[in-house]
């Protein structure tokens, strides 16, 4: 019976000393104020650098083996405090923050809470924002090698996500049979439309600037690089 007390009391005192707790976007706005504050936005790349809380440092949370060498760096003696889109997966890092060792504040509202709120944020510079592809830009990207694989996708996309991994394998390693293109569906809203892409992920491979091969949704490698062969022919 005491084994299992002191037990008890062992891990009441872990999740006491660490632990997570939930914040706003006032006590976070506060909180961006000290330089040395450990800020994490553990969103994709491409969000960060559309966009971002003053002084947080990006750290993909779905890149996990990468997340966890980065973490090593971090100081345990202070706070860390996460954020990404809208809660998701800033949800899952803290937890798994908290599960080594380090006090927790998840600003679950994200970016678009932060935003909402009319918050300072780190934007890209003026002129530097991506643009969407016209179709004369298009025509010519499709018509730029014998076979094009057009990918059609987007960060918040989950089946995108999950299709991503695929399609940079095929990128790596068919590299001298098709020609892979990204296309970010938010950014080419217009050129979708022309294109008549209703939805994502959406793949269109293209033999000498002609459509071969159209698929909505998720496809495998093997069903992907059949495509391919039968329009290598």
């Amino acid at each position: 019976m005491k084994k299992l007390l002191f037990t008890a009391l062992i891990g009441l005192a872990c999740l006491q000393a660490y632990s997570q707790e939930k914040i706003d976007a006032v006590k976070m706005e506060e909180v961006i104020a000290k330089p040395q504050t450990q800020i994490l936005d553990v969103r994709t790349s491409e969000e960060y650098a559309g966009g971002h809380i003053p002084n947080s440092v990006n750290l993909d949370w779905k890149e996990k083996e990468k997340f966890a060498e980065a973490i090593k760096d971090l100081d345990k003696d202070q706070p860390v405090y996460v954020y990404c889109l809208g809660g998701g997966r800033s949800k899952q890092a803290a937890q798994y923050l908290t599960e080594n060792g380090f006090k927790v504040y998840d600003y679950s509202g994200g970016m678009m809470d932060w935003r909402n709120a009319e918050k300072p944020e780190i934007k890209p510079e003026a002129g530097k924002e991506a643009k969407g592809m016209s179709t004369d830009e298009f025509d010519h990207v499709i018509n730029s090698s014998d076979l094009v694989l057009v990918n059609f996708s987007a960060v918040w996309c989950v089946p995108c996500q999950e299709l991503k991994p695929t399609i940079d394998k095929i990128e790596k390693e068919q590299a001298d049979k098709v020609k892979v293109v990204r296309i970010d569906a938010d950014r080419n809203k217009e050129l979708m439309k022309v294109l008549n892409v209703r939805g994502i992920p959406q793949m269109i491979l293209y033999k000498k600037g002609e459509e071969a091969w159209n698929k909505s949704g998720i496809a495998t490698e093997t069903e992907i690089l059949a495509q391919v062969k039968k329009a290598s022919k």
